[in-house]
Protein backbone atom coordinates (compact mmCIF):
# COMPACT_ATOMS: atom_id res chain seq x y z
CA UNK A 1 0.00 0.00 0.00
CA UNK A 2 1.63 3.47 -1.15
CA UNK A 3 0.17 6.41 0.83
CA UNK A 4 1.61 9.07 -1.32
CA UNK A 5 -0.04 11.95 0.53
CA UNK A 6 -2.01 12.41 3.88
CA UNK A 7 -4.34 14.95 4.88
CA UNK A 8 -4.10 16.86 8.31
CA UNK A 9 -7.51 17.04 9.98
CA UNK A 10 -7.36 19.59 13.00
CA UNK A 11 -9.61 19.79 15.97
CA UNK A 12 -10.08 23.78 15.80
CA UNK A 13 -9.36 25.33 19.25
CA UNK A 14 -11.79 28.26 19.09
CA UNK A 15 -14.78 26.42 17.61
CA UNK A 16 -13.95 22.66 18.20
CA UNK A 17 -15.03 21.83 14.37
CA UNK A 18 -12.62 19.43 13.12
CA UNK A 19 -11.43 21.05 9.61
CA UNK A 20 -8.84 20.06 6.89
CA UNK A 21 -5.84 21.97 8.07
CA UNK A 22 -3.49 20.83 4.69
CA UNK A 23 -1.99 18.29 2.96
CA UNK A 24 1.51 16.48 3.65
CA UNK A 25 3.06 14.37 0.95
CA UNK A 26 6.37 12.87 0.34
CA UNK A 27 8.41 11.65 3.26
CA UNK A 28 10.54 9.63 1.49
CA UNK A 29 14.53 10.54 0.87
CA UNK A 30 14.15 12.18 3.89
CA UNK A 31 11.63 15.26 2.02
CA UNK A 32 8.52 16.40 2.10
CA UNK A 33 5.93 19.16 1.17
CA UNK A 34 3.01 20.62 3.33
CA UNK A 35 0.55 22.80 2.14
CA UNK A 36 -2.49 24.25 3.80
CA UNK A 37 -6.17 23.77 2.49
CA UNK A 38 -7.02 26.57 0.48
CA UNK A 39 -10.34 26.45 1.90
CA UNK A 40 -9.25 26.71 5.86
CA UNK A 41 -7.23 29.98 4.65
CA UNK A 42 -10.28 31.39 3.58
CA UNK A 43 -11.98 31.69 6.68
CA UNK A 44 -9.16 30.76 9.32
CA UNK A 45 -6.04 32.29 10.32
CA UNK A 46 -4.92 29.85 13.15
CA UNK A 47 -2.14 27.39 12.81
CA UNK A 48 -0.07 25.44 14.84
CA UNK A 49 3.17 27.26 14.16
CA UNK A 50 3.26 30.29 12.55
CA UNK A 51 6.73 31.03 13.30
CA UNK A 52 8.03 27.50 11.38
CA UNK A 53 4.41 27.36 8.70
CA UNK A 54 3.19 30.90 8.83
CA UNK A 55 -0.10 31.18 7.07
CA UNK A 56 0.18 31.78 3.35
CA UNK A 57 -0.70 29.53 0.19
CA UNK A 58 2.93 28.64 -0.48
CA UNK A 59 4.34 25.01 -0.76
CA UNK A 60 6.51 24.24 2.06
CA UNK A 61 9.75 22.31 1.63
CA UNK A 62 10.33 20.08 4.69
CA UNK A 63 13.96 18.44 5.48
CA UNK A 64 13.82 17.50 9.00
CA UNK A 65 12.15 14.86 10.58
CA UNK A 66 12.08 12.62 6.99
CA UNK A 67 10.12 15.22 5.58
CA UNK A 68 7.53 15.67 8.41
CA UNK A 69 6.95 19.09 9.89
CA UNK A 70 7.83 18.91 13.65
CA UNK A 71 3.93 20.15 14.68
CA UNK A 72 2.88 16.80 12.90
CA UNK A 73 5.69 14.77 13.82
CA UNK A 74 4.89 15.59 17.30
CA UNK A 75 1.40 13.20 17.05
CA UNK A 76 2.98 10.58 15.40
CA UNK A 77 4.30 7.20 16.76
CA UNK A 78 8.17 6.37 17.25
CA UNK A 79 9.63 3.27 18.83
CA UNK A 80 7.21 1.90 20.80
CA UNK A 81 4.03 2.75 18.34
CA UNK A 82 6.25 2.39 15.62
CA UNK A 83 7.41 -1.25 16.43
CA UNK A 84 3.48 -2.40 17.33
CA UNK A 85 3.07 -1.03 13.22
CA UNK A 86 5.51 -3.28 12.22
CA UNK A 87 4.87 -5.77 14.01
CA UNK A 88 0.79 -5.91 12.12
CA UNK A 89 1.76 -4.81 8.90
CA UNK A 90 5.18 -6.71 8.35
CA UNK A 91 6.77 -4.38 6.16
CA UNK A 92 8.70 -0.86 6.16
CA UNK A 93 6.91 1.87 5.45
CA UNK A 94 7.25 5.82 4.68
CA UNK A 95 6.99 8.36 7.45
CA UNK A 96 3.58 9.57 5.58
CA UNK A 97 2.24 5.93 5.84
CA UNK A 98 3.09 5.77 9.38
CA UNK A 99 1.23 8.59 10.27
CA UNK A 100 -1.94 6.86 8.08
CA UNK A 101 -1.77 3.75 9.88
CA UNK A 102 -1.55 5.08 13.23
CA UNK A 103 -4.76 5.55 14.94
CA UNK A 104 -6.73 9.00 15.48
CA UNK A 105 -8.34 8.17 18.65
CA UNK A 106 -5.11 8.69 20.80
CA UNK A 107 -2.75 11.31 18.90
CA UNK A 108 -0.93 13.71 21.46
CA UNK A 109 -2.80 17.28 20.86
CA UNK A 110 -5.33 18.28 18.07
CA UNK A 111 -4.28 16.86 15.19
CA UNK A 112 -5.16 13.64 12.93
CA UNK A 113 -4.36 12.09 9.48
CA UNK A 114 -6.61 10.54 6.37
CA UNK A 115 -7.03 9.95 3.02
CA UNK A 116 -9.84 11.74 2.08
CA UNK A 117 -9.58 15.70 1.37
CA UNK A 118 -12.55 15.92 4.04
CA UNK A 119 -12.28 14.87 7.38
CA UNK A 120 -14.87 11.78 7.82
CA UNK A 121 -17.50 12.17 9.92
CA UNK A 122 -16.48 10.80 13.59
CA UNK A 123 -12.85 10.64 12.89
CA UNK A 124 -10.73 10.01 15.82
CA UNK A 125 -13.57 9.13 18.25
CA UNK A 126 -13.13 5.57 17.86
CA UNK A 127 -13.40 3.69 21.05
CA UNK A 128 -10.79 3.73 23.90
CA UNK A 129 -10.51 0.73 25.95
CA UNK A 130 -11.65 1.52 29.27
CA UNK A 131 -8.78 0.41 32.54
CA UNK A 132 -10.76 -2.95 32.36
CA UNK A 133 -8.24 -3.44 29.46
CA UNK A 134 -5.18 -2.92 31.35
CA UNK A 135 -3.86 -6.89 31.79
CA UNK A 136 -4.59 -7.22 27.93
CA UNK A 137 -2.42 -4.81 27.01
CA UNK A 138 0.14 -5.54 29.68
CA UNK A 139 0.33 -9.39 27.80
CA UNK A 140 0.37 -7.86 24.17
CA UNK A 141 3.43 -6.03 25.47
CA UNK A 142 4.93 -9.47 27.00
CA UNK A 143 4.40 -10.69 23.51
CA UNK A 144 5.77 -8.41 21.44
CA UNK A 145 8.70 -7.64 23.56
CA UNK A 146 9.32 -11.32 24.04
CA UNK A 147 8.84 -12.21 20.46
CA UNK A 148 6.40 -15.12 21.44
CA UNK A 149 4.53 -17.04 19.07
CA UNK A 150 1.27 -17.21 19.17
CA UNK A 151 -1.50 -18.09 16.90
CA UNK A 152 -1.18 -14.97 14.20
CA UNK A 153 -5.11 -14.18 14.11
CA UNK A 154 -4.91 -13.98 17.81
CA UNK A 155 -1.48 -11.36 17.83
CA UNK A 156 -3.30 -9.47 14.71
CA UNK A 157 -6.26 -8.67 17.09
CA UNK A 158 -4.34 -7.71 19.86
CA UNK A 159 -2.11 -5.28 17.71
CA UNK A 160 -4.85 -3.68 16.50
CA UNK A 161 -6.42 -3.13 19.74
CA UNK A 162 -3.73 -1.81 21.10
CA UNK A 163 -1.40 0.00 18.27
CA UNK A 164 -0.57 3.82 19.19
CA UNK A 165 0.21 6.85 17.89
CA UNK A 166 2.11 7.29 21.14
CA UNK A 167 5.67 8.05 21.35
CA UNK A 168 8.39 6.92 24.00
CA UNK A 169 10.79 3.46 23.91
CA UNK A 170 8.96 2.24 26.60
CA UNK A 171 5.27 0.21 26.04
CA UNK A 172 2.26 2.86 26.82
CA UNK A 173 -1.41 2.90 25.93
CA UNK A 174 -4.02 5.34 26.28
CA UNK A 175 -7.43 3.88 28.12
CA UNK A 176 -10.22 5.26 29.60
CA UNK A 177 -10.99 6.33 33.45
CA UNK A 178 -14.79 7.22 33.03
CA UNK A 179 -14.90 10.34 31.73
CA UNK A 180 -10.79 10.51 31.84
CA UNK A 181 -8.14 9.67 29.20
CA UNK A 182 -5.07 7.85 31.38
CA UNK A 183 -1.39 6.66 30.17
CA UNK A 184 -0.71 3.46 30.90
CA UNK A 185 2.38 3.13 31.87
CA UNK A 186 3.21 -0.51 33.08
CA UNK A 187 6.47 -1.97 34.31
CA UNK A 188 8.58 -3.22 32.04
CA UNK A 189 9.49 -6.90 32.05
CA UNK A 190 13.12 -5.89 31.47
CA UNK A 191 13.39 -3.27 34.56
CA UNK A 192 15.60 -3.76 37.01
CA UNK A 193 13.44 -1.82 39.27
CA UNK A 194 10.12 -0.66 39.45
CA UNK A 195 10.06 2.74 37.34
CA UNK A 196 6.47 3.47 37.61
CA UNK A 197 6.84 3.44 41.21
CA UNK A 198 9.69 5.76 40.82
CA UNK A 199 8.03 7.99 38.53
CA UNK A 200 5.14 7.93 40.52
CA UNK A 201 7.11 9.10 43.91
CA UNK A 202 9.03 12.05 41.49
CA UNK A 203 5.64 13.56 40.33
CA UNK A 204 3.66 13.04 43.41
CA UNK A 205 6.51 15.34 45.47
CA UNK A 206 6.69 17.72 42.57
CA UNK A 207 2.96 18.21 43.06
CA UNK A 208 2.97 18.38 47.10
CA UNK A 209 6.00 21.48 45.72
CA UNK A 210 3.16 23.47 43.65
CA UNK A 211 4.83 22.61 40.47
CA UNK A 212 2.31 21.71 37.75
CA UNK A 213 2.28 18.19 37.38
CA UNK A 214 0.14 15.76 35.41
CA UNK A 215 -1.96 14.20 37.78
CA UNK A 216 -1.00 10.12 38.03
CA UNK A 217 -2.42 6.95 40.02
CA UNK A 218 -0.14 3.89 40.61
CA UNK A 219 -1.75 0.69 40.00
CA UNK A 220 0.35 -2.10 42.12
CA UNK A 221 -1.75 -5.07 41.95
CA UNK A 222 -0.80 -7.51 38.75
CA UNK A 223 2.25 -5.77 37.82
CA UNK A 224 3.22 -2.16 38.76
CA UNK A 225 1.13 0.51 36.70
CA UNK A 226 1.31 4.57 36.02
CA UNK A 227 -2.00 5.99 35.04
CA UNK A 228 -1.17 9.52 33.72
CA UNK A 229 -3.98 11.90 33.63
CA UNK A 230 -4.11 13.57 29.55
CA UNK A 231 -3.68 16.94 29.92
CA UNK A 232 -4.15 17.42 26.47
CA UNK A 233 -7.89 16.11 26.46
CA UNK A 234 -10.49 17.85 28.28
CA UNK A 235 -14.38 16.82 28.51
CA UNK A 236 -16.92 19.85 27.78
CA UNK A 237 -20.33 19.39 27.54
CA UNK A 238 -19.88 15.33 26.95
CA UNK A 239 -17.47 15.79 24.05
CA UNK A 240 -14.00 15.49 24.60
CA UNK A 241 -11.75 18.06 23.07
CA UNK A 242 -8.60 18.29 21.63
CA UNK A 243 -6.01 20.45 23.49
CA UNK A 244 -3.17 21.78 20.90
CA UNK A 245 0.61 20.94 22.27
CA UNK A 246 4.17 21.53 20.59
CA UNK A 247 6.69 19.45 22.09
CA UNK A 248 10.09 21.58 22.72
CA UNK A 249 11.72 19.51 19.86
CA UNK A 250 9.38 21.14 17.34
CA UNK A 251 9.91 24.34 19.21
CA UNK A 252 13.38 24.18 18.36
CA UNK A 253 13.03 23.04 15.10
CA UNK A 254 15.09 20.31 15.68
CA UNK A 255 15.21 16.65 14.14
CA UNK A 256 14.67 13.84 16.36
CA UNK A 257 16.29 11.43 14.22
CA UNK A 258 19.34 13.46 14.31
CA UNK A 259 22.15 12.67 16.43
CA UNK A 260 23.03 16.01 16.48
CA UNK A 261 21.85 17.54 19.87
CA UNK A 262 23.50 20.62 19.44
CA UNK A 263 19.73 22.92 19.36
CA UNK A 264 18.61 21.23 22.57
CA UNK A 265 19.10 23.35 25.28
CA UNK A 266 17.01 24.76 27.88
CA UNK A 267 18.03 28.68 26.54
CA UNK A 268 16.46 27.95 23.21
CA UNK A 269 13.39 26.51 24.53
CA UNK A 270 12.41 29.57 26.49
CA UNK A 271 13.46 31.82 24.00
CA UNK A 272 11.31 30.15 21.29
CA UNK A 273 8.40 30.62 23.81
CA UNK A 274 8.52 33.83 24.09
CA UNK A 275 8.37 34.20 20.65
CA UNK A 276 5.37 32.54 21.17
CA UNK A 277 3.45 35.11 23.75
CA UNK A 278 3.89 32.44 26.73
CA UNK A 279 3.81 34.31 29.69
CA UNK A 280 6.91 35.02 31.64
CA UNK A 281 5.73 33.66 35.25
CA UNK A 282 5.68 30.23 33.14
CA UNK A 283 9.25 30.72 31.98
CA UNK A 284 10.18 30.73 35.64
CA UNK A 285 8.25 27.29 36.04
CA UNK A 286 10.10 26.30 33.00
CA UNK A 287 13.32 27.41 34.83
CA UNK A 288 12.33 25.64 38.53
CA UNK A 289 11.01 22.26 35.92
CA UNK A 290 14.74 22.42 34.77
CA UNK A 291 16.00 22.53 38.62
CA UNK A 292 13.79 19.59 39.89
CA UNK A 293 15.15 17.61 36.63
CA UNK A 294 18.46 17.99 37.86
CA UNK A 295 17.55 17.78 41.80
CA UNK A 296 15.90 14.44 40.77
CA UNK A 297 18.55 12.99 38.58
CA UNK A 298 16.15 12.73 35.31
CA UNK A 299 18.96 12.94 32.70
CA UNK A 300 15.83 12.05 30.34
CA UNK A 301 13.83 14.81 30.03
CA UNK A 302 14.80 15.41 26.28
CA UNK A 303 13.69 17.71 23.89
CA UNK A 304 10.11 15.35 23.36
CA UNK A 305 9.48 15.59 26.76
CA UNK A 306 9.01 19.49 27.33
CA UNK A 307 5.95 21.23 25.43
CA UNK A 308 3.47 24.10 25.60
CA UNK A 309 -0.11 23.63 25.45
CA UNK A 310 -2.77 26.04 24.25
CA UNK A 311 -5.33 27.35 27.12
CA UNK A 312 -7.61 30.19 27.68
CA UNK A 313 -6.15 31.74 24.23
CA UNK A 314 -2.86 31.39 24.33
CA UNK A 315 0.51 29.38 24.74
CA UNK A 316 1.05 28.46 28.09
CA UNK A 317 3.67 25.75 29.50
CA UNK A 318 2.31 22.35 30.03
CA UNK A 319 2.49 20.41 32.97
CA UNK A 320 5.63 18.28 33.73
CA UNK A 321 5.36 14.72 32.62
CA UNK A 322 7.68 11.95 32.39
CA UNK A 323 9.85 13.00 35.34
CA UNK A 324 12.35 9.70 35.86
CA UNK A 325 15.43 9.43 37.63
CA UNK A 326 18.27 7.77 36.05
CA UNK A 327 17.93 4.41 37.68
CA UNK A 328 21.69 3.72 37.83
CA UNK A 329 23.75 6.25 39.72
CA UNK A 330 23.39 10.41 40.09
CA UNK A 331 23.74 11.23 36.38
CA UNK A 332 26.61 14.33 35.70
CA UNK A 333 25.00 15.55 32.52
CA UNK A 334 21.45 16.12 31.40
CA UNK A 335 20.14 15.12 27.77
CA UNK A 336 19.69 18.92 27.03
CA UNK A 337 22.11 21.71 27.59
CA UNK A 338 21.75 23.51 31.03
CA UNK A 339 23.48 26.48 30.12
CA UNK A 340 26.85 28.07 28.49
CA UNK A 341 28.66 24.75 29.78
CA UNK A 342 26.52 22.63 28.14
CA UNK A 343 24.67 19.50 29.29
CA UNK A 344 27.06 19.58 32.87
CA UNK A 345 25.74 19.40 35.73
CA UNK A 346 26.73 21.80 37.52
CA UNK A 347 25.65 25.32 39.71
CA UNK A 348 27.68 27.94 37.52
CA UNK A 349 25.77 26.77 34.34
CA UNK A 350 22.73 26.18 35.54
CA UNK A 351 23.14 29.84 36.32
CA UNK A 352 24.42 30.80 33.35
CA UNK A 353 21.69 31.21 30.77
CA UNK A 354 19.18 32.99 33.43
CA UNK A 355 17.82 36.16 31.06
CA UNK A 356 16.05 33.14 28.75
CA UNK A 357 13.95 33.03 31.36
CA UNK A 358 13.02 36.46 32.20
CA UNK A 359 15.25 36.19 35.76
CA UNK A 360 17.94 38.33 37.15
CA UNK A 361 20.77 36.56 38.25
CA UNK A 362 19.57 36.73 42.10
CA UNK A 363 16.10 35.73 41.26
CA UNK A 364 17.40 32.65 39.38
CA UNK A 365 20.01 32.23 42.29
CA UNK A 366 17.04 32.10 44.72
CA UNK A 367 15.02 29.85 42.41
CA UNK A 368 17.89 26.92 42.29
CA UNK A 369 18.61 26.85 46.46
CA UNK A 370 14.71 26.86 46.48
CA UNK A 371 14.66 23.51 44.61
CA UNK A 372 18.07 22.37 46.04
CA UNK A 373 16.15 23.11 49.56
CA UNK A 374 13.94 20.39 48.82
CA UNK A 375 16.20 17.41 48.91
CA UNK A 376 15.90 16.41 52.56
CA UNK A 377 12.10 16.51 51.80
CA UNK A 378 12.41 14.45 48.51
CA UNK A 379 14.47 11.41 50.76
CA UNK A 380 11.20 11.54 53.46
CA UNK A 381 8.90 11.49 50.43
CA UNK A 382 11.30 8.35 48.46
CA UNK A 383 11.14 6.69 51.94
CA UNK A 384 7.38 6.90 52.31
CA UNK A 385 6.67 5.67 49.04
CA UNK A 386 9.52 3.64 47.80
CA UNK A 387 11.06 0.38 49.39
CA UNK A 388 14.61 -1.72 48.61
CA UNK A 389 16.12 -1.24 45.30
CA UNK A 390 13.34 1.14 44.04
CA UNK A 391 14.14 3.46 46.92
CA UNK A 392 18.02 3.21 46.39
CA UNK A 393 17.61 3.79 43.12
CA UNK A 394 15.72 6.91 43.63
CA UNK A 395 17.85 8.29 46.12
CA UNK A 396 21.26 7.68 44.21
CA UNK A 397 20.12 9.31 41.01
CA UNK A 398 19.67 12.90 43.23
CA UNK A 399 22.26 15.19 41.94
CA UNK A 400 21.96 18.11 43.97
CA UNK A 401 25.40 17.52 45.23
CA UNK A 402 27.01 18.16 41.93
CA UNK A 403 25.11 21.80 42.09
CA UNK A 404 26.44 22.45 45.35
Amino acid sequence: MNIPAAYIYMQHPITAETVTLGRLSGGRNGRGEFVYSPAYLAQNDWVPDPIRYPVGDQVFQVTTNNGIPGFIRDCMPDSWGEQLLKSLHGQAMSPVEMLIRSPNNDRIGNLMAGIARVPPPGVGGEQIPSLQGLSEFIDTADIIQSRQLIDPDRQKILLVRHRSSLGGARPKRTLRDGNTLVLAKARDRFDIVDIPAIEHACMTFATSKGIDTARTRLIADERSTLLVDRFDRVEIDGRMHRIPMLSALTLLDADWSSTDHSRWRYAGVADEMRRRGVPLKDLEQFYIQMCFHVLVGNDDAHAKNLAIIWRDGTWRLSPMYDVVPSPLESPATMAMALGKEGKRISRRNILSHHQHFGLDLLSAEALLDKVLGWESELREHYARHLTGEDHAAAVNAISSSRVI
